[in-house]
């Protein structure tokens, strides 16, 4: 059981610590102010329509590849949270299905859920941006 614990804490805090390195959250943060520009240039009754359409489409164009650098970013994060779960069934320590049965308990996922968020809160208390 201990070994469980210590892989699953391993892939849930890389996981989580890839999230922050990778910049998901800024990312993700820049695309809804593009999207929110996008909508403030549609409803300004001083641009013309067709200023209105150039912008809409620069922002279009921003999205699409900004949802590129999501997908890339969120593929990576999983790919680096796998990492643990991949070297211990390597190394026999246990199998990747037995691993995932016991990250997919109820009570590991509230569990995981309340340890991160807790981490996110008291991280962004003691190193505010």
């Amino acid at each position: 059981m201990l070994t469980k614990i210590a892989i699953a804490t391993a892939s849930i805090g890389i996981f989580s610590v890839m999230l922050w390195l990778i910049g998901i959250v800024s990312e993700a943060t820049k695309a809804m102010a593009t999207a929110r520009g996008a909508l403030d240039s549609l409803r300004d009754p001083r641009l013309e329509d067709e200023a209105r359409e150039g912008i809409v489409q620069k922002s279009a164009i921003k999205l699409v590849v900004t949802c590129g650098s999501l997908v890339l970013r969120s593929l990576i994060t999983l790919a680096a949270g796998a990492v643990p779960i991949l070297l211990a069934d390597w190394a026999d320590l246990i199998s990747q299905a037995a691993m995932l049965d016991f990250l997919e308990r109820w009570d590991v996922i509230v569990t995981a859920t309340l340890v991160v968020t807790l981490g996110y809160y008291l991280g962004v208390r003691l190193w505010p941006r």
